[in-house]
């Protein structure tokens, strides 16, 4: 089994909001490296979402309340939750979801 460079694969991620896919697991599942930059739209999804952050800081809006997580922390986001990410300088997100997971704008 390879490796993978995720940090690597980062270097190349120049828009925000823009993920990579860096993992598959047991084709239900995947993990992929997202930048962070400027606000995101307030959203839910029909699973949980995984964030593990691995540069930066981000703030993560949900019920009427802001979480700030910083580097080597990480946050699940319950299925049905509306969040809304936030950065107010460039953040480096690993993500682990189901795949095909849709976005619900709110």
């Amino acid at each position: 089994m390879p490796k993978i460079p995720v940090l690597k694969r980062a270097r190349d991620l120049a828009q925000p909001f823009r993920p990579v896919e860096v993992a598959e697991l047991d084709g239900a599942y995947h993990a992929f490296i997202v930048r962070y930059s400027g606000d995101y739209i307030a959203h839910s999804h029909s699973a949980d979402e995984f964030i593990y952050i691995l540069e930066g800081m981000i703030d993560i809006e949900m019920d009427r309340t802001t979480v700030t997580v910083k580097q080597g922390e990480a946050m699940l986001i319950p299925a049905g939750k509306v969040h809304r990410p936030r950065c107010k300088a460039m953040a480096l997100a690993l993500v682990t979801e189901t795949k095909g997971l849709q976005t619900k704008d709110r």
